[in-house]
C-alpha cells in the first residue's frame, strides 16, 4: 500500500480568465501549479480536476524545482534593447580580477549587496525596472509623436503574461522585461498599444490601424510570440515565486 506521505497534497493557485474556454492546469515557470478557469466554471469541481491530473502535476512541479535549484545568477546584465552590458559584482563574495572586463565594457559594475539568492534577484530586478523607467517612457513618447497616437500616461510593471496593455482611459503599461528584446520589437509593441487608444479591441479596424503605422507587423508578432525565451531564468524565478 502506498504511503500517503509519498504524495503530499498539491498546492495550487487559482486564476479566473475571461479568455479561458475550458478549465485547465498549467505549470508556471519556476512557480508551481496554477488552475485556470472561465468565470462561470463551478469552483466545487476544481479539486476533482486537480486530482485527475495529480500525477502529471507532481512530475512537472518536481522538474521545475530541479530547474530552480540549478539557476545561476548573472555575471553581467545584457540588454538587447540598447545593446548594453553591465558587469555584476556580488559584494558578499570575494572579488575576482575583473578590471580588464570593466575597462573593455566601459561600464561601471552593478554592486549587489544581497547575501542570498532571493535578495540578490530582488536587487537585480530593481535595477532592470529602474533602467526600464529611464528608457521606455521617452521611447513611447517618441513613437507617439511619430504616429500621432496620443496616450494619457505610462507606467512600468513586471507583468507575468503581457508585454504591455492599454486601458480605456489611455493609460499604457509596459513590461520592464522589454529591455531584453530588440528596439525594433519594442517599438512595434508600443505601436500596438498606442493603436488601442483608438480601437480598444482586436477588430479588423484595429489591425488596419496597426498596419498603417507598421506594415510588417506580422513579422513582429511572430517575434513577440518567441520573445519570452529571451528573458533570463533568474528573472522569471523571482517573478513567479
Amino acid at each position: 500500500m502506498a504511503n500517503p506521505e509519498d504524495n503530499p497534497p498539491l498546492h495550487w493557485e487559482l486564476r479566473v480568465s475571461s479568455r479561458a474556454r475550458h478549465a485547465r492546469l498549467q505549470i508556471k515557470p519556476y512557480g508551481g501549479l496554477e488552475v485556470i478557469i472561465p468565470p462561470r466554471f463551478p469552483r466545487v469541481q476544481i479539486p476533482a480536476l486537480v486530482d485527475r491530473h495529480a500525477a502529471w502535476a507532481r512530475r512537472q512541479v518536481d522538474h521545475q524545482a530541479r530547474l530552480r535549484d540549478a539557476i545561476q545568477l548573472p555575471e553581467q546584465l545584457q540588454l538587447a534593447y540598447d545593446d548594453s552590458i553591465t558587469p555584476v559584482v556580488y559584494a558578499a563574495e570575494p572579488m575576482t580580477s575583473t578590471d580588464d572586463l570593466f575597462a573593455e565594457l566601459s561600464a561601471a559594475p552593478l554592486v549587489v549587496e544581497g547575501r542570498d539568492q532571493t535578495e540578490r534577484i530582488r536587487e537585480l530586478r530593481d535595477w532592470i525596472r529602474q533602467r526600464a523607467r529611464e528608457l521606455l517612457p521617452p521611447k513611447l513618447r517618441e513613437v507617439s509623436k511619430r504616429t500621432g497616437l496620443e496616450f494619457a500616461r505610462v507606467s512600468i510593471r513586471s507583468q507575468k503574461t503581457r508585454w504591455g496593455s492599454c486601458s480605456i482611459r489611455g493609460h499604457i503599461s509596459l513590461n520592464d522585461q522589454l529591455l531584453f528584446l530588440p528596439t525594433s520589437t519594442v517599438e512595434y509593441l508600443m505601436i500596438h498599444e498606442l493603436c488601442h487608444t483608438r480601437e480598444l479591441n482586436h477588430s479588423r479596424r484595429f489591425w488596419r490601424l496597426v498596419q498603417a503605422h507598421c506594415p510588417d507587423y506580422r513579422r513582429h508578432e511572430a517575434v513577440m510570440n518567441r520573445s519570452r525565451e529571451r528573458v533570463p531564468d533568474w528573472f522569471l524565478l523571482d517573478l513567479y515565486r
